[in-house]
């Protein structure tokens, strides 16, 4: 590798060395360098401004109200692309570590891959040089068994980590950087000329954000790559994840601050309720009840945030995307009438996003792809749904946090509990993503099924299936035990499978029992001793930065 003052860099993963060669060039950790040195004095004042208006929060002075300065404002985002005007069918949690499901994704008849450093990939070293290093070499035509020609492929909208993520592997004028600019230095480094030349990007998807002054940062961040790297204004374009309660309150703003450089926005239902828990859960009026028997976007709070997303979006020329299908088709004999009800059910609930008037969605099982290119063509044979315009002139502010009556059941508490468990458990092996009862579950999953028991046990909620009983921590460890036994009687025999399960018990035990709310699990995770401890191990590296 070369080297750079100033630039410190962990050394290659075991068997790696080749990729990480090709990635990590003096020209690259330039890039980084200059990227870094501009950038980030601003990317502390966004992460002081996350802290002051908790603070607000805490002091009870904010309020639900929408304030949008561009609203009276005539104005439209940006002609896009004709590849970006049809963006009905996503890939989602597509970890370009996986290199097996990456290139399968390549091939797929979908109009885009959400390539995923965030939510559907764990940040291991190991899985950084990977997942850089495969997104480089399919750009260049150049990953052993992809196609020939990236711009035969799907669009590449490359997600990288937000800023709530730090890469532990890499230190700057002496400070770790933060994973969103080290993941989009090095990937526009590489590949935003050849992408731009191609017409195929870059694109992106930007999560986490709170706030149009983040948004405002990203488009810094653009305008300054374009002008660094020779591209066309405007070239680079990002669709913003509103996935957080306070961003629902500032859509219009933020989709103007990226106006340039913007596709539109993306709904979402387990980050964005989970948000609800982190800024306002210790409050019981905002006790969210169990998730899989009373939560879903047929509830005003969700149907209202939809609604009003594609409300903005389309008045200003921009796309409304929504979230993630999760199921997973079965195989073997037999499946054949369980594949066509999970087919039908997934059809039936994105037929409802799609009557509502959103321009597309993502699903994560390829072999899905087909039937839901079917619902598309036969619902909305046009690239997009611009011209539905729905009514919000019921949305009020607080109709976004009016949260649904119900309750609290022992499978769904015993379901919270096994996804945050199996999560932090698959974490450890340096997996994003882990599949249950017919489901992919990611860390938008196990953000929500967390949170919810965190609030349960602050609130003493009540079990409405078990009559005088309250969620507490006794509880909650008590069905983790049989959880454990359960699973140390079929899966989990190895005894090194056995001392990982018995840390995710500690670690989730932990996150529940904090007497503060741990905002993010994934960077609880990713900053946990163990965790580095235990990959710097497998990776074989020498040091810690």
């Amino acid at each position: 590798m070369e080297t750079i003052r100033d630039v410190c860099i962990e050394g290659s993963p075991h068997r790696l060395e080749n990729a990480y060669r090709e990635i990590f060039t003096k020209g690259a950790i330039q890039f980084l360098l200059d990227l870094y040195t501009e950038f980030d004095g601003e990317v502390e004042k966004l992460l002081r401004r996350r802290l002051e208006r908790q603070l607000y929060i805490k002091q009870g002075k904010w309020k639900p109200e929408f304030r949008n300065n561009s609203e009276e404002l005539d104005w439209k985002i940006n002609d896009l692309p004709a590849r970006l005007r049809n963006r009905k069918l996503d890939l989602g949690d597509v970890s370009p570590a996986n290199t097996t499901n990456f290139v399968d994704s390549l091939y797929a008849k979908v109009q885009g891959i959400q390539v995923d450093f965030d939510d559907g990939h764990c940040p291991t070293w190991r899985n950084t040089v990977q997942g850089l290093y495969n997104v480089t070499k399919a750009v260049h035509a150049a990953l052993p068994g992809a196609p020939a020609n990236i711009k035969a492929c799907p669009l590449l909208m490359l997600r990288p980590r937000a800023f709530n993520m730090i890469e532990h592997h890499c230190m700057v004028n002496g400070k770790q950087v933060v994973g969103p600019l080290f993941d989009f230095a090095i990937l526009m480094y590489h590949n935003a000329k050849l992408m731009a030349d191609l017409e195929v990007g870059p694109y992106f998807y930007l999560s986490k954000i709170e706030g149009p002054n983040e948004t405002q940062l990203w488009n810094k961040i653009f305008t300054w790559t374009e002008h660094r790297l020779n591209l066309r204004s405007g070239t680079i374009k990002a669709c913003v994840l509103i996935e957080n309660i306070l961003a629902a309150y500032r859509m219009e703003d933020i989709l103007h601050s990226l106006k340039e450089h913007a596709i539109g926005l993306n709904c979402g239902i387990w980050d964005y309720s989970a948000s609800i828990i982190a800024k306002f859960g210790d409050g019981p009026d905002f006790m969210i009840p169990d998730r899989n028997k009373y939560v879903n976007m047929g509830q005003s709070f969700l149907k209202n945030y939809m609604t009003l997303l594609i409300h903005i979006c389309h008045k200003r020329g921009a796309l409304a995307t929504g979230g993630m299908a999760a199921k997973i088709l079965p195989c073997g004999k037999g499946s054949n009438n369980v594949v066509d009800d999970i087919v039908n059910g997934v059809k039936l609930a994105k037929s409802i996003e799609i009557d509502a008037g959103v321009d597309g969605f993502m699903i994560y099982d390829l072999r899905m792809v087909d039937a839901i290119n079917d619902l598309w063509s036969f619902k909305c044979p046009t690239d997009n749904q611009l011209h539905c315009l729905p009514n919000v002139d019921h949305i009020t502010g607080f109709s976004l946090i009016k949260i649904p009556t119900g309750g609290v059941t022992m499978q769904g508490l015993n379901n919270n509990i096994t996804v945050a468990l199996l999560f932090i458990y698959h974490w450890l092996t340096g997996s994003g993503v882990f599949y249950l009862n017919g489901a992919v579950e990611d860390s938008a999953t196990a953000e929500i099924s967390r949170s919810q028991i965190w609030q349960w046990i602050r609130h003493k909620a009540q079990i409405e299936d078990k009559p005088g009983a309250h969620v507490t921590r006794l509880l909650v460890y008590t069905m983790l035990e049989e959880i454990i036994g359960n699973a140390y009687k079929t899966w989990c025999t190895s005894t090194a499978d056995r001392k990982r399960l018995l840390s995710s018990k500690y670690i989730l035990l932990e996150i529940i029992s904090s007497r503060h709310y741990i905002e993010y699990i994934t960077t609880y995770l990713s900053d946990s001793h163990k965790f580095r401890t235990l990959h710097n191990k497998n990776d074989g590296l020498e040091s810690k930065l």
